[in-house]
């Protein structure tokens, strides 16, 4: 995932916050909780596009 991808996602996360949530993806390819990405980045200390697809893999959403 490059810098970008993970800006504009956390930007429409943002987004969604402000409007009240939503119960589905809108787009249907929710793949990743950003949410706990950035909580384990921040506990871990790191930059959540220096993780590695292994780390990135607990963090996959099952169904999406």
């Amino acid at each position: 995932m490059s810098r970008t991808e993970f800006e504009k996602i956390c930007s429409l996360d943002d987004f969604i916050d402000e409007e009240g949530g939503l119960g589905l993806d809108p787009f249907g390819n929710a793949r990743y909780d950003y949410r706990a990405i950035i909580e384990h980045a921040r506990e871990n200390n790191i930059d959540p596009i220096d993780m590695t697809v292994r780390e990135l893999g607990q963090f996959v959403i099952v169904g999406a």
